[in-house]
């Protein structure tokens, strides 16, 4: 049996993800169509018994938290300035202009940098946080509340590094609007890719309309 189950969630829809703008860490908000997706996400997961939960803190990320946590009253929401997504600079604002570039656009984080933060917040607060808490369950159920380039950067670096493993062979690269990535850890932090940017809960009709993340096509 795993030592803590984490389950990231990607927010749910925003107007610039409907309309194709980069956001990158611009605070945009859920749109209708977000807000009852992450209704929807929150009753997928609400009989999963969480004891910690953490968050970008920009607000798209933070209102689909608050959203599941809804089913779980007294968990308190952590708000991490490491689970932002990347930092788009000129580009974000923009409508999608990424591919044919000549050059990279001013001021984009480097994506060594992006994928060393996520990293090291992994470390700091799962694997050395809520692998490591005294007094839990076994497993300790965590929710993680972040971005679609965020969540795919973080999955692929810890399967590169080794500190994870993944369970079935699946693309690693699209996070559609409030799918789950559920990562099983044991006590030594080892992850395991138990399911990539699962969306199966959602209504059929509901996840035809899903639009591609752009942040995610620089």
């Amino acid at each position: 049996m795993p030592t803590a189950r984490v389950y990231i969630v990607r927010h749910g829809e925003t107007r610039e993800n409907r309309e194709g703008i980069m956001q990158g860490q611009l605070d945009s908000k859920l749109n209708e169509t977000g807000i009852e997706q992450a209704k929807m996400v929150a009753e997928a997961l609400k009989e999963v018994p969480f004891e910690a939960a953490w968050s970008s803190d920009l607000t798209r990320a933070v209102d689909t938290a608050e959203t599941i946590l809804v089913y779980h009253p007294g968990v308190e929401l952590g708000k991490e300035e490491a689970l932002r997504e990347r930092h788009m600079g000129e580009l974000q604002g923009k409508p999608i202009i990424a591919r044919g570039m000549a050059s990279a656009p001013e001021a984009l984080e480097d994506m060594q940098h992006f994928s060393s933060r996520l990293v090291s917040w992994w470390n700091r607060a799962i694997v050395q946080g809520e692998c490591l808490a005294p007094n839990s369950r076994n497993p300790r159920h965590v929710l993680v509340t972040s971005h679609g380039g965020a969540i795919g950067a973080l999955v692929r670096s810890l399967i590169a590094s080794g500190r994870m493993v993944c369970g079935a062979e699946e693309s690693l690269w699209k996070v559609p609007n409030v799918s789950i990535t559920t990562i099983d850890l044991d006590e030594t932090g080892q992850g395991t890719l138990v399911k990539f940017a699962d969306i199966s809960f959602l209504d059929k009709e509901i996840e035809k309309a899903l639009v591609e993340n752009v942040d995610e096509k620089v």
